[in-house]
């Protein structure tokens, strides 16, 4: 799995995600056998010297299409004039037949940067699947988080996503009932959590808009790497930004040696 996230504010567009890819395959005996890789690269620039910038969770590649060349195939297309939306559904166009090809069920994109003659920010929200796609905006100010984004909710929000459902259960197993008892109690559940929100002014300064995407990005992969079980998401946080005055930029971009480190600060 992955942690990726995309950050809209007025000063332009941040994209962030972890580097692990968990893949699948056959030995030839047969056995299926997982494989936890920490050095892929999830955060694209579209082509070089460039206006849009790309992040992608759910399949790590589909089939002999890595998400390097999707995004490659894309840059190709685009022209001075094409808007970030316009660009959304051409990556769809261009990704949705290599999933009907090889058979993957999803792939989400966040695609972010800076429309043509305005030069306004603008970041769309992608999830595909081979028969249908969703290509939302963000709205100014907004945060956007997915892949595995529990941790996140629970700093920020101050509780796990699942536990109203989880207390509604266990309330279910007594002699606590009446008519109407799930929808009253999920609705008073969100007014009470309203204020533990950890929430303030959201069109934040763009230095600080990477300050609050590194930072959730990195509790994430922390608590994933310290909680019982395989990790869903780690290895180095790479972060890519785009200014409404400025092309493609990095934050954090581990080197193409990165993998053969062998010790930290080598």
């Amino acid at each position: 799995m992955t942690i990726a996230a995309a950050y809209l504010v007025s000063e332009g567009v941040v994209l962030g995600a972890d580097s692990s890819t968990t893949v699948q395959v056959k030995t030839p005996q047969g056995a299926g056998v997982v494989q936890l890789l920490t050095h892929s690269q999830k955060v694209f620039e579209v082509g070089c010297n460039s206006r849009i910038g790309v992040c992608t969770w759910g399949a790590g590649n589909i089939g002999a299409y890595s998400h390097r060349t999707l995004i490659a195939q894309l840059s190709d297309k685009i022209t001075e004039k094409t808007t970030i939306e316009e660009a959304a559904h051409m990556l769809a166009d261009i990704v949705m037949p290599r999933m009907k090809e090889y058979n993957v069920p999803f792939i989400g994109y966040y695609m972010g940067g800076w429309n043509p003659e305005t030069r306004t920010p603008a970041c769309f929200h992608i999830e595909l699947k081979p028969e249908n796609k969703i290509i939302n905006p963000l709205q100014q100010g907004l945060c956007s988080f997915s892949g595995n984004p529990i941790f996140f909710s629970r700093v920020f929000r101050g509780f796990d996503p699942r536990l109203p459902h989880n207390v509604l259960d266990e309330l279910k197993k007594t002699d606590i009932s009446g008519e109407g008892l799930e929808d009253k109690f999920l609705k008073a559940f969100e007014r009470a959590s309203v204020p533990l929100a950890s929430i303030g002014f959201q069109d934040l300064p763009l230095r600080e808009a990477l300050d609050f995407i590194y930072s959730y990005l990195h509790i994430t992969v922390k608590a994933e790497k310290f909680k019982f079980g395989p990790p869903s998401c780690g290895g180095p946080i790479e972060i890519g930004f785009i200014s409404t005055d400025r092309l493609f930029r990095w934050v954090r971009h581990k080197p193409f040696y990165s993998a053969i480190i062998e010790q930290e600060g080598e």
